[in-house]
């Protein structure tokens, strides 16, 4: 399991577990708290090592990659992946693929909804473009997918998800990159009407455990929650976490604009900037998900939204210190 200490990671390594499957959690940390109180053998060790990714997949059926990289900051890179954003996925996905195929494997991939099918026309398509040249995350997201796809078409077992924005318990990203733990701490003061589709990630980790026992290979299946907006989500997880909610709207271009600006100022100043653009980016980029055939084959219904904020708020006040 690569990426078993992430957000998605760690909810479909707790899917895993609750289908009877022994789990090793490929992670660089030595002893991952997270993963304390669950029966996983850890495998510590560096991806980026030759050789490590096909390490950790000898002797298993089922290789879960929740954890391919992408780059965040596109002006001041401070990862290999950032500073050589193709090369780098291209690199790791082609030593996944390897090993995977070496060991007679089952692969399962968690892609991003942003390599899904577009129906933007006219201006709209003509932003879209824009946005994807804007920042590598897009087509590093896209080339990954599409080798992987094409393993799968010369018959390697993928099951491949495409979920919309995760939230849900055992978010573990840096406090800024995190929408509710910026609303618990009063940190957001402007959120935006633009829509985003929500999906929690137990959703994630039953789709993809479900698309992987049904057989439902080659193919990207688009992982359906709740169309919403920043502002009305915003409301709720402030409702529900007791605090107040942020005061000013804006619209999502101004709000696009001023985090571009925001990341060229700090890389004028050889600083990475705290506020990354991409996470406005991907705001401008969501669209509407439909429950597609697969989904609906493997029975997943999107649990109630309120769940989910709910069983968020409580993990980011545990994480913190503060009890549920």
């Amino acid at each position: 399991m690569l990426g078993a200490t992430g957000h998605i990671g760690h909810a479909i390594v707790r899917e895993l577990l609750a289908r009877g499957w022994q789990v090793t959690a490929a992670t660089r940390q030595i002893r991952p708290g997270i993963l304390s109180a669950l029966d996983v053998s850890v495998a510590p060790g560096d991806a980026d090592r030759p050789g490590q990714i096909d390490a950790w997949a000898r002797g298993h059926e089922l290789v879960v990659d929740a954890a391919a990289p992408y780059p965040v900051q596109a002006l001041v890179p401070e990862t290999e992946a950032e500073r050589d954003p193709f090369g780098y996925a291209d690199r790791r996905t082609r030593a996944l693929l390897e090993a995977v195929r070496r060991h007679g494997a089952r692969l399962g991939y968690v892609s991003s909804f942003t390599t899904l099918p577009r129906a933007e026309r006219g201006l709209s398509a003509m932003e879209a473009r824009w946005r994807r040249r804007t920042h590598p995350y897009f087509e590093v997201k896209r080339r990954m997918e599409d080798a992987i796809l094409v393993a799968a078409r010369a018959g390697l077992p993928v099951a491949v998800v495409n979920p919309g924005a995760s939230l849900g318990p055992w978010d573990t990203k840096p406090r800024e990159r995190s929408l509710i733990a910026l609303l618990l701490d009063g940190a957001l003061p402007v959120v935006t009407s633009a829509c985003l589709d929500v999906v929690d990630v137990r959703d994630v980790a039953i789709g993809l455990c479900g698309a992987l026992e049904g057989g439902h290979f080659g193919e990207p299946i688009p992982l359906a929650g709740h169309h919403v907006s920043v502002a009305d989500l915003a409301e709720q997880v402030c409702r529900l976490g007791g605090v107040a909610a942020p005061p000013w709207r804006a619209p999502t271009r101004v709000g696009l604009g001023a985090a571009l600006w925001t990341e060229a100022a700090f890389a004028l100043r050889g600083k990475p900037s705290p506020w990354s653009a991409l996470s406005m980016l991907l705001l401008c980029d969501a669209v509407p998900v439909e429950r597609g055939r697969v989904q609906r084959a493997i029975g997943l219904v999107a649990r109630p939204l309120e769940e989910t904020l709910r069983d968020a708020i409580a993990w980011h006040r545990r994480a913190e210190g503060r009890g549920a």
